[in-house]
């Protein structure tokens, strides 16, 4: 698979590192798009990990002339729009850093430009790909009526104190599409309507920064039979973690459910049962290994790209019904 990459951040770096170390035999970076103040750290990930790649600062010649099966976009997320859409324009498949649009009309225009070109636009939503995740999906019927959901990602930001200094970054500004939950609490949307689809109605309780950001905040999601409160934090740390209530049961998963690294199952009446990840893969590597598969060879790809696809957009919905 040939892949060009539209971003620097950290996501970046830690998706080249990964290809590097993982894929390196079968997956090519053929160019990296940066702003002018990037270019340094552009070229120094490109020597790192993408010896083969070039630098671009003008991303429709890299469009033009890096052979790409997909352009990743990463970058800012008020941007991801645009940048998705101008590669799908130039006859580019796409993967889309969270979250794939910041409203439901850009989000519906991204697909209906991918099907009208014969293309993809798939979100990178890495808990999508997790063969855990699909475990503890196929789990879920064992807990009966289920009645409450509750995840909370909380994680002090490094970039906290800079904004509270007033040095303002992408994270911490709302014209940017920065803020908790546009940045961590959007996993636990995820999580959430991942498994259970769209909610019936969304609300959003929040902490606001001196220039109007959510630092921290919970969504309440109702369903029909129960109720998901998601938090999310970035100016102040706690013990992240999930967990589904249903009647005869629940299910905990330690840690952000994001990383998805293992869950407990427990029944009543039964001893608990621990589900783990397999050591050794980077949590990112499926989602990349799924790509790959699909852009070596279509038809043994086993990629649900309506349910992806689907999903990605309840979330722009839900995102949407917040503000």
């Amino acid at each position: 698979m040939k892949l060009s990459i539209a971003g620097t951040g950290k996501i970046v770096e830690e998706v080249l590192r990964m290809l590097w170390q993982d894929f390196r035999d079968t997956v090519e970076v053929t160019g990296i798009f940066a702003r002018e103040k990037s270019v340094e750290h552009a070229i120094d990930l490109c020597m790192a990990y993408a010896p083969n790649g070039f630098v671009y600062t003008d991303y429709e010649r890299m469009l033009q002339e890096a052979e790409a099966d997909f352009v990743y976009i990463a970058n800012a997320n008020h941007v991801h729009y645009d940048y998705a859409r101008r590669a799908l324009m130039a006859g580019r498949s796409v993967i889309v850093e969270k979250p794939l649009t910041q409203t439901r009309a850009e989000a519906e225009a991204l697909y209906d430009l991918a099907i009208e070109r014969t293309l993809y636009c798939l979100p990178a939503f890495s808990l999508l790909y997790m063969p855990l995740f699909e475990e503890l999906r196929s789990k879920l019927p064992l807990l009966g009526t289920v009645r409450i959901v509750e995840c909370n990602y909380s994680q002090y930001s490094s970039r906290y104190d800079r904004y509270l200094q007033g040095v303002m970054t992408p994270a911490f500004d709302p014209g940017q599409g920065g803020g908790a939950l546009m940045d961590i609490n959007i996993y636990n949307l995820c999580f959430t309507i991942a498994l259970f689809g769209p909610p019936r109605t969304v609300q959003f309780t929040r902490n606001l920064g001196y220039n109007g950001v959510d630092t921290s905040g919970t969504v309440t999601l109702q369903y029909p039979t129960f109720v998901a409160s998601l938090t999310g934090a970035k100016d102040c740390d706690g013990p992240s973690h999930g967990i589904i209530q249903g009647e005869k049961g629940y299910i905990q998963v330690d840690g952000p459910v994001s990383t998805m690294r293992q869950f407990t199952l427990c029944l009543r009446g039964e001893a608990p049962q621990v589900f783990k990840a397999p050591e050794g893969p980077h949590r990112l590597s499926y989602e990349f290994q799924a790509f790959q598969t699909l852009a070596d060879n279509h038809a043994s790809s086993r990629l649900n790209i309506p349910y992806l696809s689907r999903t990605a957009l309840e979330i722009a919905i839900a995102v949407e019904k917040t503000k």
